[in-house]
């Protein structure tokens, strides 16, 4: 027999009545894939990334529930008519419904985010990269545990799921998954790629802008010297007993020369370092 509940508290007595004494309500905070088998039942609990992202069920072999919000009718069963009649085979058969129903929100997931990388062409925010990095990294978490618990499900100690009974089906989670995983591990040495991209453009812009900011403190420093030698000159000639010893017209050469020859300087000095404004 098979039961599908969206209201907890309806499937939380079903699963008391089946011998269930642990709080599976503890499993609906649970952000990771459980699964724990017992003398008579097995206890699975995955979580996807749609709104509703509870599935737990409790396998046995005359009574299967489920507690999730996805819509799995009596026509989803159809392809496993001939499998829910052997032994396990109910829970066997929903169990892969659910399987499947993971797999393709985590799939979905993953699209949204390639979707977000796509866009990613000449950004230059960090933040934004590494927050769809991180949301990568957990959904590759998420899909590496998923596969791990397929591999558990393949174990022949778990009697509430044959393999045996959906070969091809599982076989085809099993590869779908495989290639989910990859494509999330391309994609965060992808973004790891563009991080590093990222890195090197700002490190070049700033080099720039301690260049320019470089050149720009050199040239008022030439105007500050172009500037103080011609009156540092004056000043030396203003003192009154220097000043008796040149005619007037002598004293303004002398200090026109000087800014001359320290202007000289400047353009000399300029063009030899080779800077740019």
């Amino acid at each position: 027999m098979i039961g599908i509940y969206s209201n907890f508290e309806e499937f939380s007595k079903v699963a008391e009545q089946m011998g269930v004494k642990d709080d599976l309500r503890a499993l609906l905070t649970l952000n990771l894939i459980f699964f724990e088998r017992y003398e008579d039942y097995s206890i699975v609990s995955v979580r996807d990334y749609s709104d509703s992202p509870n599935n737990i069920l409790v396998l046995s072999k005359d009574k299967t529930v489920l507690y999730s919000e996805k819509q799995i009718t009596q026509r989803d069963f159809r392809l496993f008519k001939y499998t829910v009649q052997k032994t396990y085979g109910e829970s066997t058969a929903l169990t892969l419904l659910v399987l499947k129903e993971v797999l393709r929100s985590y799939t979905k997931h993953f699209d949204k985010i390639n979707a977000e990388i796509d866009t990613y062409s000449g950004v230059k925010d960090l933040d934004k990269i590494e927050l769809t990095t991180v949301n990568l990294r957990k959904l590759t978490v998420d899909v590496e545990d998923f596969q791990n618990l397929l591999y558990t499900l393949e174990d022949r100690k778990v009697r509430e799921f044959r393999t045996e009974y959906l070969e091809y089906d599982y076989d085809l989670v099993l590869a779908r998954t495989q290639h989910l995983l990859d494509r999330c591990r391309n994609h965060l040495q992808e973004l790891r790629d563009l991080r590093s991209e990222v890195e090197v453009r700002a490190t070049a812009d700033l080099n720039r802008s301690i260049k320019s900011l470089t050149v720009v403190m050199m040239f008022l420093t030439i105007i500050t010297v172009v500037l103080s030698v011609p009156n540092t000159v004056a000043t030396v000639f203003g003192v009154p007993p220097i000043a008796a010893l040149y005619d007037p017209q002598t004293i303004l050469a002398i200090v026109v020369l000087s800014m001359v020859v320290a202007a000289a300087w400047g353009v000399h000095y300029w063009t030899k370092k080779k800077l740019e404004l």
